[in-house]
């Protein structure tokens, strides 16, 4: 009877022994273990003068044209609340647009900006190039760009675009051939 009580006892040693064992290896590689996080893209959602919507990593649902007359604006504004999320680092961008000009022979820049609006309804301005449109349409992605601030208490992003000419029409397409008028954030 002593016997079968040890040996019961040692299985229940044993048993209990692997258990701790098994615990700590699943807690060891949850903590070791990494993850990969891609940066996010923003495309062009709807660019009707009502309503002008900003996408997260989902491409443009159509791939219609919308206009930018002289020196006008349009903003695109993700309606996704980000709930005041903060960056821990100063993001670079990459702007590629689909676009061309009319009612000039010359070339004209058009002003992208990519911002957040914060928590306190505040625009902050993260990185601004001018990309110069042919009277053709086409296709222009710049380079990598270093942004000057670090996006923190976020709400909103936005995409905007700034004509810079008078008596001119900029036309800008959301996508075309699998290219798409987006924002590319990296790290």
């Amino acid at each position: 009877m002593e016997k079968r009580f040890l040996i019961t006892l040692n299985i229940i040693a044993l048993v209990f022994i692997t258990n701790i064992s098994l615990a700590s290896l699943s807690v060891y590689v949850t903590t070791v273990g990494t993850t990969s996080v891609s940066a996010p893209e923003f495309y062009i959602g709807s660019a009707t003068k009502s309503e002008e919507t900003l996408l997260v990593n989902e491409e443009s649902p159509n791939c219609a044209h919308f206009d930018i007359k002289d020196d006008f604006t349009r903003a695109f504004i993700t309606e996704e609340d980000f709930g005041g999320v903060d960056f821990n680092y100063i993001p670079k961008v990459e702007f590629s647009i689909r676009g061309h000009v009319s009612g000039t022979s010359t070339p004209q820049d058009l002003t992208l900006k990519f911002g957040y609006i914060d928590m306190n309804d505040v625009a902050t301005n993260v990185c601004s190039t001018d990309v110069t449109l042919v009277s053709k349409m086409d296709n222009y992605t710049t380079e990598l760009i270093d942004c000057l601030w670090k996006p923190i208490n976020v709400k909103h992003f936005y995409y905007e675009m700034t004509g810079n000419c008078d008596g001119c029409k900029y036309t800008v397409g959301k996508c075309a051939g699998g290219f798409y008028t987006k924002v590319k954030l990296s790290k």
